[in-house]
């Protein structure tokens, strides 16, 4: 009898791993990337693995170290302890407090420095937004009640058609979300044809009806970028944008050579680049006498849309007050342990706590790049600044 349940245990292990095989081949004929990058990339959660994430193309940059570096007298010494215990416990790699035009705090974690560039997942969403813009102020883009389509005539032939720019920006285009669980999931994430897998996404709402943020709202816009300008992405994200706000040298990751940038994650800079990106909203797109992205643009994407009055385009808003905030019916929810101690906090989000929270009437801006925190609290490091703030 035993024998027999051994021997049938046996066969159920060797079905179970002939699936699996088949399972490996077939994704392989399918996107063998989907497979290489699966067992080959990055380990879920790190942010300091970017080199594994291949091939890439830069985004050149003018490195401009003009933010000058202030003794903390502005901020409670007790706050900024705070703030670099939550950095600890969260295996933070950097953490930049700037208030009142200076660097008030500046840590890296052991083996790291400033140099260290890191992978920040969703907050290059927020640059995408910025960069729609400046192609609608150059004329490439006409309006965000542009239709889709008119870019993208792939979208053209079926229910798609009524998606607009604006739809894509505010996470409201009605597309499909794929499940972890789905193939579609997976060659989005990191297969090799970015462009088929995002195109191939069907209508399951009408535009402008439900709030589902997704990774293939922001692709789609990096598409529209693209084809609109008829330059590579990172050539007019670095002649537009990155150039000119003092950052330096980012890179972006490619489906494949000479292929399409992941526009919804992956602009690997350093904690001083996402600095820049904060100063710029900050200064409301201004760098310097230079006024890079148009005023009313900063407005705009800092403006709460309908369907979602904690979201703008592509960027997080800190009001009204929430514990809970959700992203789409697929993931996890965002936790917040109290309500932002200021009603104007811009935040930028990227998975697990890359963060950059900017609060304009405090003149104040913080950065954390580190190890993704499922538990991340976004009230944590802006409220501890915040409270800690002196006359």
């Amino acid at each position: 009898m035993l024998r027999s349940l051994l021997r049938w245990i046996g066969r159920g292990l060797a079905f179970i791993v002939a699936l699996i095989v088949v399972a490996i081949g077939v994704a392989c004929i399918a996107d063998s990337a989907v497979v290489h990058n699966l067992f080959s990339g990055p380990s879920l959660g790190s942010v300091a693995q970017t080199e594994r994430n291949q091939p890439q193309e830069a985004v050149p940059g003018r490195e401009v170290d003009d933010i000058p570096t202030d003794a903390s007298n502005t901020i409670a010494p007790a706050a900024l302890a705070a703030v670099e215990a939550y950095g600890t416990q969260t295996e933070s790699v950097a953490m930049i407090v700037y208030h009142k035009g200076a660097i008030r705090y500046e840590k890296y974690w052991p083996g790291y420095d400033r140099n260290f560039r890191t992978d920040p997942y969703s907050a290059h969403k927020t640059v995408l937004g910025l960069l729609v813009g400046a192609a609608i102020a150059d004329g490439y883009i006409k309006s965000v009640d542009d239709f889709a389509w008119t870019y993208l005539p792939e979208l053209a032939n079926d229910e798609r058609r009524n998606i607009r720019i604006r739809d894509l920006l505010t996470m409201t285009s009605g597309l499909e979300v794929p499940k972890m669980s789905s193939w579609n999931y997976w060659r989005i994430l990191i297969g090799s044809d970015l462009p088929t897998s995002v195109l191939s996404l069907r209508s399951e709402r009408a535009p402008g009806t439900s709030f589902q943020y997704s990774n293939a709202n922001a692709e789609l816009l990096g598409m529209i970028i693209q084809r609109a300008s008829g330059k590579r992405y990172a050539q007019y994200l670095s002649e537009r944008l990155w150039s000119r706000i003092g950052a330096q040298s980012a890179s972006l990751w490619l489906d494949r050579a000479g292929g399409m940038p992941r526009t919804y994650c992956c602009l690997y800079t350093n904690a001083r680049g996402w600095l820049h990106v904060g100063k710029l909203i900050l200064n409301h797109g201004r760098f310097g006498n230079d006024q890079v992205i148009p005023a009313d643009w900063i407005e705009r994407m800092t403006t709460p849309s309908e369907l979602n009055r904690n979201y703008g385009f592509q960027v997080w808003l800190g009001s009204p007050p929430t514990q809970q905030r959700r992203y789409n019916d697929h993931t996890i929810t965002a936790f917040h342990s109290e309500s932002f101690l200021a009603d104007d906090v811009v935040f930028i989000d990227g998975y697990g706590g890359q963060r950059v929270y900017i609060v304009p009437s405090k003149d104040l801006l913080i950065v954390r790049t580190g190890k993704a925190q499922q538990t991340w609290d976004d009230a944590r490091l802006p409220n501890a600044i915040l409270r800690g703030l002196l006359p």
